[in-house]
């Protein structure tokens, strides 16, 4: 597994290759190929650094591949070079083997969203969560999706522990504030991103979709909930506005891609909650990939180290 390298030590195995590209070099002709390499226990950067035309048409037609090479560590992190590449045929691998999962497990997350759902009284609300968790395809991707590409929750059902993890967030904190409506919060924090599971494709590690790359999940998930919605004639337009404005406010600021920003109780405490799962998560990974370390390397996505010990 590539979670148990360690640098000086040789790896053989199948990998996943999810994203690869060539990259000049800066002081000699040519180019070296940086790939992001994956199996069910993490990610590791490889390179090759001396190829043939062969391996570019492998990598525009496969992703799975076994190698061999080198780990090493660069600026703080492992590395890995690639001394042999081998196409591996798709039918002899299990992908259960490649794919990364949440280490939550489905039936805690199951107990948890249930738990969520009963705590929302509101009828329209209720009927909204059990239309969209009960549904044979939405309710299924949710359960599977993950939360990101890379940054936080980046695995299989990593959107389902996500979600659960800000909703209970959310519920907790508005707790302190009687005006917030908790039934509003809690069904917005579970559906804040429910675009995801268009947004990507996760089947062989995850990608974007074209809609993903064209449309995003905020809007995605917008209109995923306004076809939703309109199955429920109870349901009031002021009440659809709130939920709506929670889907595309909940990144809080417009250089985060956020159309608005958050202009009610329920959407500021759904925006927050999110932030702080996401990079608490970060904190987990990096304790977890860095275990006897008292250091993280730099995490650029924080713009920071992180104090592990």
């Amino acid at each position: 597994m590539l979670k148990e390298c360690k640098a000086g030590e040789r790896f053989e195995g199948i990998v996943l290759i999810n994203e690869w590209k060539e990259v000049p070099f800066r002081q000699k002709p040519g180019a070296f190929l940086s790939l992001t390499c994956q199996d069910r226990s993490g990610m590791i950067q490889g390179k090759i650094w001396n190829y043939d035309s062969q391996v570019l048409v492998w990598l525009k037609d496969q992703d799975i591949f076994r190698i061999k090479g080198v780990v090493a560590e660069y600026r703080g992190t492992l590395d890995l070079t690639v001394e042999t590449i081998r196409m591996v045929a798709k039918e002899d691998v299990d992908l259960s083997d490649l794919l990364p999962s949440s280490p939550v497990t489905v039936d805690e997350l199951e107990e948890r969203l249930e738990v969520l759902i009963g705590k929302v009284t509101q009828p329209e609300l209720r009927v909204l969560l059990e239309q969209i968790f009960n549904h044979p395809e939405w309710g299924t991707a949710y359960r599977q999706a993950p939360a990101a590409m890379k940054i936080h929750q980046a695995y299989l059902r990593g959107l389902w522990e996500h979600s659960v993890r800000v909703a209970e967030l959310a519920y907790g904190v508005a707790g302190h504030y009687p005006k917030i409506n908790r039934d509003l919060v809690v069904t917005g924090a579970l559906l804040h991103d429910i675009g995801k599971i268009s947004e990507y494709s996760y089947d062989r590690g995850i990608k974007f979709t074209t809609e993903g790359r064209l449309l995003g999940h905020i809007i995605l998930g917008i209109e995923l909930l306004t076809e939703e919605i309109a199955k429920i004639p109870s349901f009031s337009r002021e009440l659809r506005s709130k939920l709506l404005h929670i889907i595309t406010s909940h990144h809080g600021k417009y250089e985060w891609q956020s159309p608005k920003r958050p202009k009610v109780m329920e959407a500021l405490v759904i925006h927050y909650a999110d932030a702080m799962d996401a990079e608490l998560n970060q904190f987990e990974q990096a304790q977890e990939n860095h275990p006897e370390d008292e250091w993280s390397p730099y995490i650029p996505s924080m713009e920071r180290y992180i104090y592990l010990k």
